[in-house]
């Protein structure tokens, strides 16, 4: 079983800020209907803040939420931008309901919430995601090499089906192979992430 050390989620988010937003960001733009002001995203655990940011600067209200702060030291570039950043210093699970948003994001979080969480969080989810609107998530395999540990979420892929029952996948990517986890240790990822448009 994976031991892995407590993992300093300010200082790996801190690190992480400047990276460049992932590319799946503009996907769920685009599929969500294109840059302006009218639309809201939720970003679950938005770190550092470099997703969260992108969706604001093509002009979507976003919903960030993480337990971690660091997203705070940016929010100034909210004056800058077309769109604007709402950000929720807390845990996602203790949200009651989420707004109605056309674009759920997750990067690699959903996960960390441990199995429970998961079940809890998703069909708040999927329930505040408008018909139409899309979801872009990460979530782990079984072959992931955290698949043993009881804090975090790993799933077959039917159990990964059965979460977008009602969605047409868009888009889907499967990340099997040797990494490093958020402390630098040695760890193997299945990460299969996936965008998706709800139908109904």
């Amino acid at each position: 079983m994976d031991t892995a050390p407590t993992i300093d989620w300010h200082a790996y988010n801190a690190s992480a800020a400047a990276r460049p937003a992932r590319r799946v960001v503009t996907q769920a733009v685009h599929a969500a209907g294109g840059d302006g002001p009218g639309k809201v995203a939720i970003d679950i655990g938005a770190g550092g803040g470099a997703d969260a940011l992108e969706f604001a600067r093509r002009g979507l209200t976003v919903h960030a939420y993480d337990t971690d702060d660091t997203l705070t030291q940016r929010l100034v570039e909210n004056e800058r931008m077309t769109g604007r950043i709402n950000f929720h210093h807390m845990d996602a699970r203790d949200v009651e309901q989420f707004p109605a948003a056309d674009v759920v994001y997750s990067a690699y979080a959903l996960p960390m919430l441990g199995p429970d969480g998961l079940r809890e969080i998703w069909p708040k989810l999927t329930g505040a995601l408008k018909i139409g609107g899309v979801i872009a998530v990460d979530l782990f395999g079984e072959s992931d090499s955290w698949a043993e540990r009881e804090d975090i979420a790993t799933l077959s892929a039917q159990e990964i089906g059965d979460m977008f029952r009602g969605f047409r996948v868009l888009d889907r990517e499967v990340r099997n192979e040797d990494g490093r986890s958020y402390s630098s240790a040695k760890k193997h990822w299945h990460v299969i992430s996936t965008l998706a448009r709800r139908l109904s």
